[in-house]
């Protein structure tokens, strides 16, 4: 193949690698999104879970007795 035949293959081929690495990009910031949100609940329900259990009350914050 000519040199400008290499060339012009290339160039055509720069828009195509540039909108499959955009979605590449997109694909792997909303599945990092996902899946720190699926923790940030988890940690959330299980903190809830230990508040609701009166697991985290102690001598000293227990509400006083009337």
């Amino acid at each position: 193949m000519e040199m400008w035949k290499i060339l012009l293959i290339c160039l055509l081929m720069l828009p195509a690698f540039f909108a499959l690495n955009y979605l590449v990009v997109v694909y792997m910031a909303r599945s990092r999104r996902d899946r720190e949100m699926r923790v940030e609940r988890f940690v959330g329900d299980s903190v809830g879970r230990d508040y609701r259990a009166h697991r985290f009350v102690t001598k000293r914050y227990r509400p006083r007795r009337r």
